[in-house]
């Protein structure tokens, strides 16, 4: 008696209810997940007497197993044991990456640098 009453009383079956329910959610909305460039972030040691400002846009320079920052042309920083996945990322660009400075230690020693 309860499986007559509900059908008798929802109407439409359920399938044909979700038809169009299952169209919608296949459509693009504004809470797709899109994955942008990936970013990973580094702690670089920073050169004495160089400061730096969060939102600071850097190069970062591959070489042998660690990497070099610069601003412009003058080298300010390195970031020792670099990941090898960074590592080779790094050199299918050309060696040469862009980074931004997210944020700096209390003694402005080394900075924590998001590269894409």
């Amino acid at each position: 008696m309860g499986n007559d009453f509900i059908r008798e009383q929802s109407g439409q079956p359920w399938r044909k209810r979700w038809d169009k329910g299952v169209d919608r959610l296949k459509m693009p909305s504004l809470f797709d997940v899109q994955f942008s460039s990936q970013r990973r972030t580094v702690t670089a040691d920073i050169d004495p007497g160089i400061q730096l400002q969060a939102g600071e846009q850097l190069v970062v320079q591959c070489q042998s197993g660690h990497a070099t920052v610069c601003r412009g042309q003058g080298r300010i920083g390195a970031i020792r044991g670099l990941p090898f996945d960074m590592q080779s990322a790094i050199a299918i660009c050309g060696g040469v990456a862009l980074g931004t400075v997210e944020r700096v230690s209390l003694f402005g020693n080394s900075a924590e640098i998001t590269v894409r």
